[in-house]
């Protein structure tokens, strides 16, 4: 606060140092003197919004939930392209491992028969059903996951559960604490 003072308070005398407005003179060919008068109006200062410190509510968890399960989804998609290369292949399904606790997980998941043929995934809906604490700010969160497959231009659904690991950050910003999240998807399946 007191660096937005010192930078609106040097700005001021940089731009006419207090005085009330700036007067131009011109002389035109006639030896007319044409004035122009601009006054500076001076904007007051507005504080900062207050950001809420608590701001982890289960609409957070429950959006980055579905948003891993969605990239996910969506990298497997990538691969499944026709003319999709073999490096290419290799490159996403690294990444999308990345995006688990455990990459073996993700290996078990992707080697299924019903993946392994599909045409492509598509989450359908994530229902949260309930958290288990693992640690302090370590959280394991049991979603119900519903997702189609396609295959042939035929669609399935499939019904299952997925579980989340979350892990609570904690941010000290401008010496107020914050709460962030971050999340890996544990597992697909019982």
């Amino acid at each position: 606060m007191k660096k937005l003072i010192c930078i609106v308070f040097l700005l001021s005398i940089a731009c006419g140092g207090g005085k009330d407005g700036i007067s131009i003179s011109q002389k035109s060919g006639n030896h007319h003197t044409l004035e122009q008068h601009f006054d500076k109006k001076i904007l007051p200062v507005k504080p900062a919004v207050a950001h809420t410190k608590d701001s982890l509510t289960q609409d957070s968890f429950n959006a980055l939930a579905k948003q891993k399960i969605t990239q996910f989804f969506d990298m497997i998609n990538l691969t499944k392209q026709d003319k999709t290369t073999k490096d290419f292949i290799n490159f996403t399904t690294d990444n999308a491992k990345k995006l688990w606790l455990k990459p073996e997980n993700a290996k078990q998941f992707l080697q299924q028969p019903a993946i392994q043929n599909a045409d492509s995934l598509k989450l359908v809906a994530l229902r949260f059903l309930k958290f288990q604490a693992q640690q302090p700010d370590e959280l394991l969160a049991t979603y119900r996951l519903r997702y189609k497959i396609f295959r042939n231009g035929q669609a399935q659904i499939y019904r299952t559960q997925a579980q989340f690991y979350f892990s609570i950050l904690h941010l000290d910003l401008d010496g107020q604490s914050y709460k962030s999240l971050k999340a890996k998807i544990f597992r697909i399946g019982k």
